[in-house]
């Protein structure tokens, strides 16, 4: 499993990574304000739901690998919080919820991690399954340009990071972008130097990922079944633009009033 391989450098990941910074107060303050329960799936490490457990929101917190969410225990745990998280091994197109939720959200782009139009169909139709009437269902997903296309496929010095063991770790990244299926195969490498910097080991770590485009992410939720409250064009709710950062989709399973 990719997500397994990609534990041991989430953490130095999300910390070098610009969305994953600027989400972090957007869907903690969502958490917080839902009247009811709350799932996110994708839960990771518990970057996001640990910080609305800490405010007192209890989470349901649904991902596919294991040894993810063993760190997210790990960290939950010492951030005392453990109590409010329930954590479900699961696919995005089959978790079970063990009531109906007030808010779902899905991350980080993570709806990405399903690369075909029929899987992220699938998924979302599930989702609006999982909530309860009135319940919304908030994700984002890339806004595809083609600078940032380009940008993806550039060879990146991610971030310079001590080990555990001492030696310097060096985080590289580059994508193999296919524009046409939008898909990309993002490749990281992590160099470990010693004392003198000559290299002792690389390790590679794979990572499949796709996008939508808006037209099709909006298709995806009516087709579902939702109402579409807003799609914001970044975390600070800017409207959508051509030139915007992300896309940031809220829908509601019913009309709004």
């Amino acid at each position: 499993m990719e997500y397994d391989r990609f534990a041991e450098i989430y953490g130095v990941w999300t910390d070098t990574a610009v969305s994953a910074q600027a989400n972090l107060g957007f869907y903690r303050d969502a958490y917080t304000s839902a009247s009811g329960v709350v799932a996110e799936l994708g839960i990771g490490d518990g970057r996001i739901a640990i910080e609305a457990a800490r405010l007192g929101r209890n989470i349901v917190g649904v991902d596919l690998s294991p040894v993810m969410l063993e760190r997210c225990r790990e960290r939950a745990r010492e951030a005392g919080v453990l109590e409010r998280l329930t954590l479900l091994q699961g696919d995005f197109r089959g978790f079970t919820l063990p009531e109906p939720a007030a808010l779902i959200s899905l991350p980080y782009h993570s709806l990405g991690h399903l690369t075909t139009l029929d899987a992220k169909r699938e998924a979302v139709r599930h989702v609006f399954s999982q909530l309860a009437p009135g319940g919304r269902f908030i994700f984002d997903d890339f806004q595809m340009t083609p600078t940032r296309l380009e940008s993806f496929r550039q060879v990146q010095l991610r971030a310079s990071f001590p080990a555990p063991d001492g030696t310097e770790r060096l985080l590289w990244v580059t994508s193999l972008v296919d524009a046409g299926a939008q898909t990309m195969r993002v490749v990281t490498w992590e160099d470990a130097l010693d004392g003198n910097g000559v290299l002792q080991e690389r390790r590679y770590r794979p990572l499949s990922l796709s996008w939508l485009t808006p037209v099709q992410a909006q298709a995806l939720l009516e087709d579902a079944g939702f109402t579409i409250e807003a799609c914001y064009g970044d975390f600070s709710r800017a409207p959508f633009g051509e030139d915007a950062p992300e896309q940031v989709w809220v829908a509601r399973k019913g009309t709004i009033s």
